[in-house]
């Protein structure tokens, strides 16, 4: 006290404003941040229901029908967003040609969509061809190419979720199978979801045979009926920690682009874009995704466990 009553007034100011200073920046910046978190999303809290466009949904089954997981983590991403925003969540199917105008429209408040991640990537291991536009394979089929969100897509801002991944097969380990130029003529088998494993094994001369969920496809891996089968390699390393999949640990040589999944916001909207790109660096900072990932490797293990009827193939 006799230390402080010797300060003079200004002393006293200048020691206060030290003291305080820090933590009144602090508490004006999660003022600002609760601000923006109340305005981001404006038409979708007027709505009252978050509005997120995916390029793809999986058919509802039939009655009485199995429920099994799907391929993509579109679903389960959006429901992460409107949980963070308090709002529930409507996804819809939007054809990628359709992107921008239900955008802009407000059909949809925000929209997942695929870009290349590294166009670098899009050449083979091993083969000189370059991919189409330096991203994708010639034959990519046109739906695939429509999947990309590239720079046509004006007036968006795009917004990384943190997920990315390139196919990765699923083979027998007794098998010879190491590159894909080994797969042309074989039965390769993936989601009908899973756009661009289907473009991947199309360009290598595979017989592609899509299926409704991810767990169908590797179940005909697992008995026989697919020669390989493909999952994107994010997903790969946490499939096979599971012992039962160690006979199908074998895979083939990298190929194909990397693909991104991100956000599709409107890039007038600063304060959605700010918010939402502060909630994916929190998704980085505490795993989000990859604790995702793991869960639908899980999920789809489990899947594979309940629906397969015959014993496991053997070379």
């Amino acid at each position: 006290m006799k230390a402080w009553s010797v300060l003079s007034r200004a002393g006293r100011h200048a020691l206060l404003a030290a003291l305080w200073g820090p933590m009144i920046a602090c508490a004006q910046t999660a003022a600002v941040a609760s601000s923006q978190s109340e305005d981001a999303f404006s038409r979708a809290r007027a709505r009252g229901t978050l509005v997120v466009g995916v390029p793809y949904l999986a058919p509802e089954p039939a009655a009485g029908a199995k429920i099994r997981t799907p391929e993509r983590l579109d679903t389960v991403m959006a429901q992460r967003v409107g949980q963070q925003l308090g709002l529930p969540v409507k996804v819809v199917q939007v054809d990628p040609a359709r992107r921008l105008s239900a955008l802009a429209d407000g059909d949809v408040d925000v929209l997942i969509a695929d870009r290349v991640a590294d166009p670098g990537a899009a050449k083979h291991s091993g083969d000189a061809r370059a991919a189409s536009s330096g991203a994708m394979p010639s034959t990519l089929s046109d739906e695939s190419r429509l999947n990309l969100a590239t720079s046509d897509d004006q007036g968006t801002a795009a917004i990384p979720t943190g997920y990315a991944a390139r196919p990765k097969a699923i083979i027998r380990s007794d098998t010879k199978l190491r590159q894909w130029k080994d797969v042309k003529g074989l039965t390769v088998c993936m989601s009908s979801a899973a756009f661009h494993a289907q473009a991947l094994a199309t360009q290598w001369g595979a017989t592609v045979r899509p299926y409704r969920v991810p767990s169908d496809a590797l179940v005909e891996v697992r008995e026989g009926s697919c020669d390989v089968g493909l999952i994107d390699d994010i997903a790969w390393a946490p499939l096979m920690k599971f012992p039962e999949w160690k006979k199908f640990s074998s895979t083939l040589n990298e190929a194909g682009p990397r693909v991104e999944r991100v956000w599709l916001i409107s890039a007038n909207d600063r304060v959605t874009r700010a918010w939402l790109t502060d909630a994916m660096q929190q998704w980085r900072r505490e795993g989000i995704v990859q604790g995702m990932v793991e869960k639908w490797a899980r999920d789809v293990a489990f899947d594979v466990y309940l629906d397969q009827e015959v014993p496991d193939c053997h070379g």
